[in-house]
């Protein structure tokens, strides 16, 4: 007899314990987000809050989509295929005129880790001293070469352009003097190979764009805004994380998701992403990450117009909300509490 009340017990625990685990998955709402580069540091946030578990704490199931050639985010999450997408500055403003119905509701980084490189030897650390040199350039990073030159009053037809792609062996081997890439990338590559580089930073000569914005359509914010919601309190968690342990996060996203990647050059350039999203127009802090302002895309909008990327002129507020960032910030949450 005790036999069989142990079974039926048994019985009742394990379908208990199912039906839990159901009920927990049922609750657990779909979401997808699309990438625009590898899964690397540069996502951070994303990945490091995934691996927690925290967006499944907060009731999301997501999936990240890692980016690949031909892969654009912006058409992506219009067809639906994702509903949250990572697109720099540049591109969502040039997206706007065009009239998606898409707005930014947080950004990564206050400033885009687009640089100019050079071997330290050569003594280049201005736009001016680029005048006559050879510079690598992937054709992605022709208008933001022209924006940096424009800021001291050279062009393009002021020095000589080689065509690299991605390829950095010709600084490497000195058939070209500069090299158009990302300060969290190229430059630590390069300095594991025991080369010392001067980098332009091209945030600091007129390149003003927001970097790594997270967007998403008019239509998600006015029928799901509490999963956005959601999505940004663990994310800007993960981030926050992230940069109070950049060794152990890089470590972990090498293992996880870039196993072509080095710990220790992912480690530096995180560093280098928490320089990024902690500067800015207004003060920002490790508290305040993700904000944006209205002048900073209206600088990007004027920018783009000047240089005949865009053909009109849209009001910076069409671009980008606050209504969910500004609910992140520790401040806030704690006072939730």
């Amino acid at each position: 007899m005790k036999e069989i009340k142990w079974t039926i017990a048994f019985v009742l625990i394990t379908t208990l314990l199912a039906s839990s685990t159901f009920a927990k998955d049922q609750q657990l709402r779909p979401l997808t987000i699309q990438l625009n580069w590898a899964t690397n540091v540069q996502f951070a946030g994303v990945l490091l809050a995934k691996k927690r578990g925290w967006y499944e704490n907060a009731g999301i199931d997501l999936t990240i989509k890692g980016w690949k050639i031909g892969i654009l985010p912006i058409d992506e999450v219009t067809a639906g295929k994702a509903q949250i997408g990572v697109a720099e500055g540049d591109t969502l403003i040039k997206a706007g005129v065009k009239g998606n119905a898409i707005k930014a509701i947080a950004t990564q980084f206050q400033r885009t880790p687009f640089c100019i490189m050079s071997k330290k030897s050569l003594g280049i650390k201005t736009p001016e001293q680029l005048k006559g040199k050879k510079i690598g350039i992937n054709s992605t990073a022709v208008v933001m070469t022209k924006i940096v030159l424009a800021s001291k009053g050279l062009g393009l037809e002021d020095i000589i352009t080689v065509s690299t792609g991605w390829d950095v062996q010709p600084l490497i081997k000195d058939e070209i003097d500069a090299y158009v890439g990302f300060m969290n990338d190229q430059p630590l590559t390069i300095k594991e190979k025991g080369y010392e580089l001067n980098v332009i930073p091209a945030f600091k000569h007129g390149y003003d764009f927001y970097s790594g914005i997270f967007f998403v359509t008019d239509t998600m914010i006015q029928n799901q805004p509490e999963l956005i919601q959601a999505f940004l309190n663990v994310t800007m968690r993960g981030w926050r994380e992230a940069f109070k342990t950049p060794y152990e996060t890089a470590k972990m996203i090498v293992a996880e998701y870039y196993h072509e990647g080095s710990v220790r050059q992912q480690t530096e350039s995180l560093k280098i992403f928490h320089a990024l999203a902690t500067i800015g127009i207004i003060a920002i802090g490790d508290s305040m990450i993700g904000i944006m302002d209205k002048r900073y895309w209206q600088k990007g909008v004027d920018i783009l117009h000047k240089f005949n990327q865009i053909d009109k002129k849209i009001p910076a507020e069409n671009l980008f909300t606050l209504k969910f960032v500004k609910n992140t910030f520790t401040s806030k949450l704690s006072k939730k509490k």
